[in-house]
């Protein structure tokens, strides 16, 4: 029951997630939450069929054996052996013409392999859902940190992505713009950009599906001294973050964009920010949910009042999202 259920989900989350994102949300379900049971569901099928081969090893080792032992060979069966034959054995019966009847020796019918119909959909149900489950960690885009090796659901540092994958931008031609209810809006090339102050900090980074990785250490420049360049009006109240290409965007509140460890990073762990996350430059807020914490921006804008993020858009999440 375990293996079917979790075949089942499985299958329809990798499916949903093959998809195109438009038609992301399914049943009311969001991108993030099919990427979760995609995961979980997975892992304990992947369990539970190892559990099963566990219990059933001795038959699995025969069934194995018996690829390796040959058949033996036919004999051929004369005239008067087949007219002898006692008519209740079918696996005997004679033919128009005795001469060329054969049979199978006793012993080859225990050489040959047979899988019951159990075994068979258990092993072909393992191979479709390890496809479907491959297609759908491929969608959910989980690589190693700072790497770009094959989808896996132990990497230390998965990457979620709504875009396909990082702009092809590169660091030295990116532009930030900091507009909106704002004295004096800001168009940072990337010799204004690194003579910036800089900041480095070392925070632990929490995503909504419940993983988190410890001791990130991220560098880049804090935001406050963005706004204090660009003078927020006195009706800005939020400042919206804007991804390149307009897809994805989130919004914090003017005290949270100055708190001092939110930064906007270019660095992770010593190295330029790798593209898959969030490089060139991404929001990082330590105090807010990994969905907060926008990749790839291009523009900061102050606003009197709060535009919704993507996943407060698409999946109803919530948006302030404290770290627990």
């Amino acid at each position: 029951m375990c293996i079917t259920v979790a075949f089942l989900a499985t299958t329809l989350s990798g499916l949903v997630l093959s998809y195109p994102q438009s038609l992301i949300p399914v049943f009311g379900i969001s991108l993030l939450e099919w990427r979760a049971i995609h995961k979980w569901s997975a892992l304990v099928l992947t369990g539970a069929v190892i559990v099963h081969l566990v219990l059933q090893r001795r038959r699995l080792g025969a069934l194995i054996a018996r690829l390796w032992q040959p058949a033996e060979p036919r004999q051929a069966v004369s005239p008067r052996q087949a007219a002898s034959l006692p008519a209740d054995q079918p696996s005997q019966a004679r033919s128009d013409n005795p001469e060329s009847q054969v049979t199978a020796a006793p012993d080859e019918q225990r050489t040959r392999l047979r899988l019951n119909r159990r075994w068979f959909l258990l092993l072909a149900a393992g191979a479709l859902a390890a496809m479907i489950a491959a297609l759908g960690l491929d969608r959910g885009g989980a690589r190693p940190r700072g790497g770009s090796g094959p989808a896996s659901l132990l990497d230390n540092f998965p990457v979620l992505n709504v875009e396909d994958g990082p702009p092809p931008v590169a660091a030295a031609s990116w532009v930030l713009e900091v507009d909106g209810l704002v004295e004096s809006p800001l168009h940072l090339e990337r010799g204004a950009w690194l003579a910036l102050p800089r900041t480095q900090e070392t925070r632990d980074f929490h995503c909504v599906e419940g993983w988190s990785v410890d001791q990130l250490g991220w560098e880049g420049v804090r935001v406050s001294d963005l706004l204090t360049q660009a003078k927020p009006q006195a009706a800005a109240q939020f400042v919206t973050f804007h991804g390149y290409g307009g897809t994805y965007t989130d919004s914090l509140t003017l005290a949270e964009a100055n708190a001092p460890e939110t930064l906007l990073a270019d660095t992770l762990d010593g190295a330029p920010l790798p593209g898959a996350h969030g490089g060139p430059l991404r929001l990082v807020i330590p105090s807010q949910l990994g969905y907060k914490n926008v990749k790839w921006v291009v523009r900061l804008e102050l606003t009197a009042t709060r535009t919704q993020g993507y996943w407060e858009r698409n999946g109803d999440y919530p948006a302030e999202a404290p770290v627990a």
